[in-house]
């Protein structure tokens, strides 16, 4: 009898049949198939379908952004429920029209997947006499010139030069017209007034119900991003991305930032327009990132973390980085006068100065390499970046930053001396000068590389700096590195504060002020999902983190909420801390025992992502997966705005010089994101392979689905 009975270690199934996926369609609440009601994620109203999926389905087939949402899906992410009703009711009305007489059969289309786009909900013709059919077709008609007018005009504002679309009372595109004309005499070209005011708005209104349904559609939540801009004022950027679409981020909106100049009144009003922002937003957000550079960056996080409990706030990593270079050339650049009292002075900063300043003589000899620094173009251009070294020479820090970084060449000063000036072939930048001028610029680069202590301040400099361009390097993103992971930024602080501590070129006080403003900005950045990630990436487990560090952050990880606020009960955080305490055994051991096998090397080379991990592979501890696929579609670094709007090839400026502003906003709307969401599309998922993997087992889908969805 004891035989019979099955193991204590394996999991019984619950009794009953499973939940089906579909509800997930139409709800985001937890088990709605026992409740008489719900209200629907796409349209917000109380459908009363009395615990019952077919009222649900019907619901759905009714509501118009759910058809939208669906519409924007690729073939091969239709619900098979929907591809059904579709043919049921396409099977129905060609049965009603074949037994009706006057009106000729309809060919039933049977749903696949490479014809999708002929399967979309059909209205009922009503049976009308023949008489009246004219009223249809002029019906018809004018939809048709209404869709035709939609899509010239979403051509005209996307890949018309932006200067042509606000200047002038006419736009030429005469190739476009001759083709319009060959096709149907009957459309013509809509009037400039026309295009900028109502078609404008309806295209907006178009690419907004797009960005809804592709935020819908994607698997993990929606994260938020802020930055911000000083041209024309402060101006405060939002995007939003979703993790599994290849980090292609939807431009939000801009508004007016605040200017008071108080630190905590700027806090709250940064902590208010944030909060509209995810109340605009339909789909669940699960955190912002927000620059760090400002004073009032930790007051904003902490109020927002006590209104939203579930979201998560961090600090902008390169933002940080950026201003730990400013703070190293620059002691109290971009400190608020609060915090000018403590903040720290490097013994070398002006001595710094100066050497960039002879770095940035140097470049004049150094090969065309054009060597590139991208992540430069994200640092701020103002008064704080800028070092008065001499009465008549100034230089930004950025510049400096770079000089000293591309002067690494000149640790060899006598093979660079023989390249340029005794190897004709190697000497091109040269040939140009006169013979004079080239002897006087030979002396001059001699008594610079041959001066005093030159070799020994480089290599002292570039072992402060060189640590800082690795890392903003990783955050750039280039095809040459390796993205830096959520996981891995309290290490790589920590990691860059010890490589201070260790260096033998440096004096006491140096090392000492050189971790002190690591730690200041390490301060600035980190948040809960920094040190959640730590802990719950499976190849890092927390190792390394302090005994009292750890306890707070698993206690952190304890008292988390569900998506929706609400506190776990009891029984929810039992089984949260036993699925924690089961996946660190299993990670553990395949850490130490199977660190040589494909599955361990693809998480430990990063090819297989965290949140692509707990996605497919997490499923055996649902509650935990729950709370860290949240945790992991936290970006690093907030989007640049700047970036992506200059990619799409727009001018804010322009535009709010020719235009009005609201004007000027949906225009740069429907530009930016328009671009955005093709690539999204032609990128697809990085977790689409994961969802369609037949060896995932059903209930393992189903877990999964339930969660992320």
């Amino acid at each position: 009898m004891a035989a019979s009975l099955p193991s204590g270690d394996a999991p019984r199934r619950p009794r009953g049949r499973p939940p089906s996926r579909s509800w997930a369609f139409f709800t985001t609440l937890v088990e709605p198939q026992k409740l008489p009601s719900a209200t629907c994620r796409h349209c917000q109203q109380l459908v009363n379908y009395h615990k019952k999926w077919g009222q649900a389905r019907t619901h759905l087939m009714k509501c118009a952004q759910f058809l939208r949402f669906i519409d924007a899906l690729p073939p091969s992410e239709v619900p098979e429920w929907y591809l059904a009703e579709i043919n049921r009711r396409q099977q129905s009305v060609g049965l009603i029209r074949s037994n009706s007489g006057p009106f000729p059969a309809v060919q039933t289309q049977i749903p696949t997947q490479t014809s999708f786009k002929t399967i979309q909900p059909i209205v009922p013709i009503s049976m009308v006499p023949n008489g009246q059919n004219g009223s249809t077709t002029a019906t018809i008609g004018q939809l048709d010139e209404k869709k035709f007018e939609e899509n010239v005009a979403m051509h005209l504002f996307t890949t018309m030069n932006v200067d042509q679309l606000v200047e002038g009372d006419e736009f030429q595109v005469p190739f476009l017209v001759q083709a319009i004309q060959a096709y149907s005499r009957e459309f013509a070209m809509p009037s400039k007034e026309k295009l900028m005011t109502e078609l404008l708005n309806r295209c907006f209104e178009s690419v907004k119900g797009r960005v809804d349904g592709f935020f819908k559609s994607g698997l993990v939540p929606v994260s938020l991003s802020m930055d911000s801009t000083m041209e024309d004022g402060v101006a405060v950027n939002y995007m939003a991305n979703l993790a599994s679409s290849d980090n292609l981020p939807i431009f939000l909106e801009s508004v007016k930032g605040p200017t008071s100049g108080d630190a905590g009144a700027d806090a709250e009003w940064t902590a208010r327009d944030v909060a509209r922002v995810v109340g605009k937003l339909s789909s669940l957000v699960t955190g912002c990132v927000l620059p760090c550079s400002v004073p009032q960056s930790r007051q904003t996080r902490e109020i927002l973390e006590k209104q939203f409990p579930a979201m998560y706030f961090h600090g902008c990593m390169r933002d940080a980085l950026l201003a730990l270079v400013r703070r190293i050339f620059v002691p109290s650049s971009g400190a608020p006068d609060t915090e000018r009292k403590r903040s720290v002075t490097l013994p070398f900063s002006q001595d710094l100065q100066q050497f960039a300043l002879q770095c940035a003589d140097l470049t004049f000899f150094l090969p065309r390499r054009h060597e590139k620094f991208p992540y430069l173009r994200e640092a701020a251009n103002s008064a704080q970046n800028t070092m008065h070294v001499t009465v008549r020479r100034r230089l930004t820090v950025e510049d400096g930053f770079s000089a000293i970084l591309q002067a690494e060449p000149f640790l060899d000063a006598d093979s660079v001396l023989n390249q340029l000036f005794a190897d004709e072939n190697c000497s091109d930048g040269l040939h140009e000068h006169h013979l004079a001028s080239a002897a006087h610029l030979q002396t001059q680069f001699t008594r610079i590389v041959r001066g005093p202590q030159f070799v020994e301040k480089l290599r002292k400099y570039l072992e402060i700096l060189r640590p800082v361009h690795a890392l903003l390097s990783a955050l750039s993103g280039e095809a040459n590195s390796t993205t830096l992971p959520l996981s891995e930024v309290y290490s790589s602080f920590s990691q860059l504060a010890q490589q201070y501590a260790t260096n033998t070129s440096l004096q006491p006080e140096e090392k000492a002020g050189l971790q002190t403003l690591v730690r200041q900005q390490q301060e600035n950045v980190l948040g809960p999902a920094h040190l959640l990630a730590y802990l719950l990436d499976p190849v890092l487990l927390g190792e390394n983190l302090p005994v009292d560090t750890k306890a707070d952050v698993e206690q952190k990880l304890m008292s988390s909420c569900r998506a929706d606020g609400s506190p776990l009960s009891d029984t929810d955080k039992e089984a949260l801390y036993t699925q924690y305490m089961d996946f660190r055994k299993v990670a553990y051991n395949q850490k130490t025992n199977r660190a040589e096998t494909l599955v361990f090397r693809t998480l430990k080379e990063r090819k297989k992502s965290s949140l692509q991990f707990w996605f497919t592979d997490g499923a055996k501890w649902p509650a935990l997966q729950a709370i860290a696929c949240r945790i992991f579609v936290m970006p690093v670094c907030a989007f640049s705005s700047t970036r992506v709007i200059a990619e799409s090839t727009v001018d804010p400026l322009l535009l709010r010089e020719k235009t009005d502003p609201l004007t000027s906003a949906k225009l740069t709307y429907v530009r930016v994101n328009a671009r955005q969401l093709q690539l999204a599309e032609a990128t697809g998922s990085v977790l689409t392979p994961a969802v369609h993997n037949p060896q995932l087992e059903s209930d393992v889908k189903v877990i999964t689905a339930s969660m992320v969805v």
